[in-house]
């Protein structure tokens, strides 16, 4: 699905997205959830990225053997390029470790403890105090549909905690679709959406979310693995991709602002490059994930003559109005 604003072919970004900051990314969720099983995904490879998982404790992980190639400290290597690490007790300084290295990784996963309030993690790094050398890419919400209201009698204070681990989130993973059924899967949304204005939520079986969605990634050529293990739709059934093109600015104020509050629920990610109004036009790097934005300075290739952005979203995508949304940041003069 495209729409280009200057009618030329829709084609990926195609270039690097390096911003100079490693991306993070925060899961949290409750006990049980699925976050582990998310995690082994990632570990597994199939992304193409070179990934590092923070871990609280080693024991969670179940690391194909096979793929381990090296022990030591805090940290398991993996055939595919891939770092599982434990963190001890200082998380800033496991992170600064991991950038810092010899083969530093492209992209960070931050596991929370089942039963933690998000926000202190979600602070460290989404603050104007957080480090230079990361950039948080988003927080992932794993949820396990069937059994997110089970035990609040015991526990009456457990829903809040889910709801504030929700609320934290750029993305919810529905996970365990399968088991719940229909009804309790609509029933779950409609009390997430009753919290949460245009909540961006994925619906995952055995937590199999596509690499483009979790981490940003492109897949081009996906094997079994891209498929739905219980059968019904695959993710390329399910997920669209629309592309904007222009020659004309931007201005990044109404840009990030559109994203925030006007964005459809139905687009997870928004990247590319685009051309910003100023005394002196700048390119800039787009990264977004549900209503959370940032533009960084491009670097190479500043001089380009067009913007471009590609979204990532649901088959409900909506190219019109994705056109006029984007259409109305452009600056007029």
């Amino acid at each position: 699905m495209s729409l280009d604003a200057s009618s030329a072919p829709e084609r990926g970004t195609g270039e690097s997205v390096d911003s100079g900051a490693t991306p993070l990314t925060i899961v949290t969720g409750f006990l049980g959830a699925g976050k582990t099983t998310l995690l082994n995904r990632i570990l597994g490879g199939g992304h193409g990225l070179r990934a590092a998982v923070l871990v609280n404790d080693f024991g969670s992980i179940n690391i194909d053997a096979d793929l381990i190639v090296g022990v030591a400290d805090d940290m398991i290597s993996l055939a595919n390029g891939c770092v599982c690490c434990e963190i001890r007790d200082d998380l800033l300084g496991a992170v600064e470790r991991l950038v810092s290295s010899e083969a530093p990784p492209e992209h960070i996963i931050l596991e929370a403890s089942g039963v933690a309030d998000p926000a202190g993690i979600w602070a460290t790094f989404a603050g104007s105090q957080r480090p230079d050398w990361v950039r948080l890419d988003g927080v992932t919400c794993v949820v396990d549909t069937e059994q997110i209201f089970e035990h609040l009698d015991e526990a009456p204070d457990l829903l809040m905690l889910k709801a504030r681990q929700i609320g934290f989130a750029d993305l919810v993973v529905l996970n365990k679709v399968d088991l719940a059924g229909p009804a309790t899967v609509a029933w779950v949304r409609q009390w997430i959406d009753a919290m949460m204005d245009r909540v961006r939520i994925v619906e995952a079986v055995q937590a199999d979310v596509p690499p483009e969605i979790l981490l940003g990634v492109r897949s081009e050529e996906r094997g079994p693995s891209f498929e739905r293990p219980h059968g019904g739709l695959s993710h390329r059934e399910q997920f669209e991709t629309w592309t904007f093109r222009t020659s004309r600015l931007f201005d990044p104020r109404s840009l990030q602002e559109m994203i925030r509050r006007d964005l459809p629920g139905e687009v997870y990610r928004c990247k590319g490059f685009v051309r910003v109004d100023g005394d002196t036009p700048k390119r800039m790097l787009l990264q977004s994930v549900g209503r959370r934005s940032e533009l960084t300075p491009a670097g190479a290739k500043a001089t380009a003559t067009h913007s471009e952005i590609v979204a990532i979203g649901t088959s409900a995508l909506d190219p019109q109005r994705l056109h006029r949304l984007f259409e109305q940041c452009l600056v007029t003069r």
